[in-house]
């Protein structure tokens, strides 16, 4: 009997092993084609088994980067007329929950409201509009009146839904009395207002916190490098940004012991060199409240945000407008490719535009007739409906937390990812399949692999538990470093591509037009360098395959071991290939490269300026 016991406690020790190894992930897909639309999956399970033929995607939880503020949209004047006064009563709080309850739709938890008009409101309004020739420097006639009637109600709906959403305020324009063109519409803040305009951003934050809707958040100027001609906008130059903030609205906030936090920019990432000119002021770089940077997507990559992180890591980077719009050919890619680039990136946030619009893309008073929002609500009959930006933007909203960590993964040829570790220990995997063909790929975390099969132009997200704390983010434009990374790349084989660095500096990712899409290591100086952690040479290689483009000077990749400085076991060329997109593969000898090692890949030249070169993959060959 007791021989029969320990047999039995031995099989339920062994079928209690084998149940905590069989890990199961959740999946849910949408696709180009529209076919399949945030849509759950038949789960799949972590097995043990490595299939060599497939392509892989590692997931390493020990390796952590930026901690995860929201994904989400605006609260515009458009916005909160429809859902409020066209959409049915009984059918308001459906289309609410729809927003930002997670089970009951896609969490949104990040909302950046315009104080006062935009080109998505009816008409022009401020929080301080007075008659030509008036002037009101003690805001003694300020209000939110306007706010009061649909978007304040809302936002306490919203907050009672989801109490984890952050807001944050941003004007398209200071009050026309305040400007040089007497108008929201053009001009610049006159000097002389600077005082009152801080003095507007405190009452705007201290009356929202009186109606029960705190702001975490405030930027000086939404696009402050544009400035329309149909719609409130308003020039402000990098050095008049650090004027105003710096002497002004830091110190009105402080004097006023409010708990919000100010971004500086506001503008697209083609212009990196404003917040860097902003952040480098002693004053703003040595204030606790100056939280970080808002980008948008117009323009430039989002490579730029790592760029600036790299320059003061203690500060975060946050995309704070990405509207959907008829422009885009297929909003699917647009918006996988740039929220898994913007999370790759350092990114806090993930913000759309307008939450909703009606059937005509409206109303609005001037401004964006093309842009499209998380919902659209029929004018004439009230109904709403869920566009593909509520989709999208769902993958990530629903199921990334606020307080997640993003973790380190790999991306795969064709096969972009981002992965992250929420406070309730779920482990989310998201990718895209940036080809024309289904991609097969093993997903490794942890000695598991998950096979998975993307159909073409497909993207999902993959959701499992493991009973382990997140790791804290690490500070410093070296954090990776500082935790070892729980994988090895094999050298010889499949390639290793750029974007799967593990640090980096004076580099930049771009979107890459080579035959597997992905990101591309670009924007090259002398000196740049990619950092490649544990990289298993075996018993030796004998060459590496290099795949380059350059329009610039061209130049020299130095591969070495341990260092920038580090031994060097091969030197491949870099030549000029007639474009930063036309690729060419290069190859060059190899030799003292053995065992594991963390590998460099360093950008050098012999003389000239310019950029060097753009670096998508190499691969290490034994034979």
């Amino acid at each position: 009997m007791r021989f029969l016991s320990f047999v039995r406690i031995a099989a339920c020790v062994a079928a209690a092993l084998a149940q905590a190894n069989a890990q199961t992930a959740q999946i849910w897909l949408t696709t180009s084609d529209r076919q399949a639309l945030m849509a759950p999956q038949p789960a799949a399970e972590f097995t043990q088994a490595k299939k060599a033929d497939l392509p892989v995607v590692i997931v390493a939880d020990g390796t952590a980067y930026q901690t995860i503020e929201g994904f989400g949209a605006s609260m515009t004047d458009s916005a909160a007329y429809l859902i409020r006064q066209r959409v049915p009563a009984e059918k308001q709080q459906e289309v609410m929950k729809w927003l930002f309850d997670f089970e009951k739709g896609i969490g949104v938890s990040f909302l950046r409201n315009p104080m006062g008009a935009s080109d998505l409101a009816r008409f022009h309004y401020s929080y301080n509009e007075l008659p030509p020739g008036q002037q009101d420097p003690k805001l003694e006639k300020f209000s939110i009146e306007h706010d009061r009637q649909d978007i304040l109600p809302l936002l306490r709906q919203a907050l009672r839904i989801n109490p984890l959403i952050r807001m944050m305020g941003s004007p398209w324009s200071a009050p026309g009395w305040m400007k040089t063109s007497g108008s929201m519409i053009g001009g610049s803040l006159r000097k002389e207002a600077y005082p009152a305009f801080a003095l507007y951003f405190r009452k705007y934050v201290e009356a929202y916190a009186a109606e029960g809707v705190p702001v975490h958040y405030v930027s000086m100027q939404n696009e402050p490098l544009y400035v329309p001609k149909d719609y409130p906008g308003m020039s402000v130059t990098a050095a008049e940004q650090t004027d105003f903030l710096k002497n002004h609205l830091l110190p009105e906030l402080d004097a006023a012991r409010l708990d919000v936090k100010v971004l500086v920019y506001d503008h697209n990432w083609d212009r990196p060199d404003y917040p860097m000119q902003v952040l480098s002021d002693a004053v703003i770089a040595g204030s606790p409240r100056v939280a970080g940077t808002a980008w948008h997507w117009y323009g430039g990559t989002a490579g730029a945000m790592t760029l600036v992180h790299m320059m003061d890591p203690k500060r975060g980077q946050f995309v704070t407008e990405a509207s959907g719009g008829a422009w885009i050919e297929d909003q699917v890619k647009a918006d996988f490719e740039a929220i898994i680039h913007s999370m790759r990136n350092y990114a806090r946030a993930f913000v759309k535009w307008g939450l909703a619009l009606n059937e005509k893309r409206g109303p609005n008073a001037g401004g964006c007739n093309t842009c499209t929002g998380l919902i659209e609500v029929n004018e004439q009959t009230g109904e709403a409906r869920k566009t593909i930006d509520y989709y999208t933007l769902g993958h990530f909203s629903r199921f990334v937390r606020p307080g997640a960590v993003r973790v380190y993964s790999t991306n795969a040829p064709g096969v972009i990812t981002a992965a992250f570790v929420n406070r309730n220990r779920t482990r989310v995997l998201a990718a895209y399949n940036e080809t024309r063909e289904e991609r097969r790929f093993q997903v490794e975390w942890r000695g598991r692999w998950l096979e998975l099969a993307l159909p073409a132009l497909g993207g999902v997200t993959v959701v499992w538990d493991q009973g382990v704390e997140p790791p804290a983010p690490q500070a410093g434009p070296r954090a990776p470093r500082e935790r070892k990374p729980e994988f090895v790349f094999p050298a010889a084989g499949q390639p290793i591509l750029a974007s799967n660095y593990t640090s980096l500096r004076e580099l930049r990712t771009e979107p890459c037009t080579d035959t597997d899409g992905g990101f591309n290591l670009g924007y090259a100086a002398a000196g740049s360098w990619a950092e490649f952690r544990n990289v298993d040479f075996g018993a030796g290689v004998r060459s590496v395959d290099v795949r380059v483009a350059s329009a610039g000077t061209g130049g020299t990749l130095e591969f070495r071991l341990d260092s920038p400085n580090g031994p060097l076991i091969a030197q491949a060329p870099l030549p000029v290939t007639g474009g930063w997109q036309t690729w060419r593969t290069v190859s060059a000898p190899v030799a003292g490269a053995s065992g594991v090692r963390d590998l460099y890949v360093v950008f050098t030249r012999q003389s000239g300026t310019g950029g060097l070169g753009n670096l998508n993959w190499f691969r290490f060959r034994a034979e």
